[in-house]
């Protein structure tokens, strides 16, 4: 594949952009006409997002948003594919239309969705676009209910009941390192793992993924998917209801986006939950009440199913290596991007040693108490 066709990103290029608060600042206005009062940098692996909030009392006829927006400058890597990014906001459109709350895109001076800016002394160029601000949590740091995560599985299900309506050739041919089907490049990038236990760790998965789940893509059942329904893109409000609990809002950052299999997408949600679970409550049982959700809305084949396990260590080995990586070249963003490193490589080797036959017959206790009966072998 030519450099210019080339979506996945390799060891050693550097690909996030260089823009300060001031840069933001000034970027908006240029391109979109809006006084900006105040910048907050948002947490990014390789794009750099602001919440922008503007002085909405020079607007005239036009009504801007109190909650300010959203301004996401796209790595030099995935703006080489503007193509992808029309596919991208033509499917957040979509999906808005059917009920599941995003950020959406807005058009700016010259009526358009995006804008491929050059920001810095490279010869790199950005796509720039500015989203609506939707107002609530992130999914991150808060105690995982039963009821919560089979809230959020519910609406994961539905999103994707949403995107088989939903076909787009631009999503076909774009991979990005955070697709799951790239999970056999990670061995480019083990050199950031220090120790030989973790690399070994890696490779083991890697090779269980090739052998049960590359080898049967073509049973798979596929289509458009979000690709990345991590915590930090899960948005929930306080319950109405109940005092200790949430109400799942809906799901941010479509730029994960793709064609694949819609093992990986529930697969991924299950990966976070495990990650982010309490430790006084088993990660495995609380991930099963997800799965329910999400299989109420959106049925899976038992092909699909007997597959869930090893894609979802597949899924913590990437953010591990990724996150590992990424501090190794980003020095000034280990924070977020280490965040799950200490817990994450102690889950991993838990979850890989428990037999597929005991976390499926877990799984499918719980589906049974939904009135779900499903197959995993």
């Amino acid at each position: 594949m030519s450099d210019e066709n080339r979506t996945v990103l390799n060891p050693g290029e550097k690909v996030q952009p260089e823009i300060k608060k001031d840069d933001a600042r000034r970027l908006v206005f240029r391109l979109y006409g809006l006084s900006v009062t105040r910048v907050e940098e948002l947490n990014s692996y390789d794009d750099k997002n602001f919440h922008i909030h503007v002085d909405t009392s020079t607007s005239g006829d036009v009504k801007l948003s109190e909650e300010g927006y959203v301004l996401k400058i796209l790595n030099s890597l995935d703006s080489r594919f503007p193509e992808a990014i029309d596919a991208q906001n033509r499917l957040i459109l979509h999906v808005a239309k059917h009920g599941i709350r995003t950020s959406c895109p807005v058009p700016n001076l010259c009526n358009e969705l995006w804008s491929l800016e050059q920001l810095d002394s490279s010869d790199s160029k950005y796509i720039v676009r500015l989203f609506t601000f939707v107002p609530g949590r992130v999914f991150v740091g808060i105690r995982y209910t039963s009821s919560l995560v089979h809230s959020v599985g519910k609406l994961a299900g539905k999103l994707d009941a949403a995107c088989l309506e939903f076909n787009d050739k631009a999503f076909t041919d774009h991979k990005r390192i955070w697709s799951l089907t790239e999970v056999p490049k990670l061995t480019k990038f083990l050199t950031c793992l220090k120790e030989e236990e973790k690399r070994q760790s890696v490779l083991f998965v890697i090779k269980q993924f090739n052998d049960s789940v590359v080898s049967s893509y073509s049973k798979l059942k596929t289509g458009v998917l979000h690709g990345d329904l991590s915590d930090h893109n899960i948005l929930i409000n306080p319950s109405t209801s109940s005092a200790d609990d949430y109400e799942v809002v809906g799901f941010l950052d479509f730029g994960d986006a793709t064609v694949a299999y819609y093992v990986f997408e529930i697969a991924i949600l299950m990966c976070y939950i495990l990650l982010g679970a309490d430790e006084e409550d088993d990660p495995i049982e609380l991930a099963g009440h997800a799965l329910a959700g999400y299989l109420s809305e959106f049925p899976l084949p038992s092909m699909d199913l007997s597959v869930l396990k090893i894609c979802i260590s597949a899924r913590l080995v990437q953010s591990l290596v990724m996150g590992a990586y990424t501090a190794s070249v980003q020095p000034g963003n280990t924070d977020y991007v280490l965040n799950t490193q200490n817990k994450g490589w102690m889950l991993l080797h838990e979850f890989i040693a428990k037999s597929d036959s005991g976390v499926f017959d877990l799984w499918e206790r719980i589906l049974l108490e939904y009135g779900l009966k499903f197959d995993f072998r």
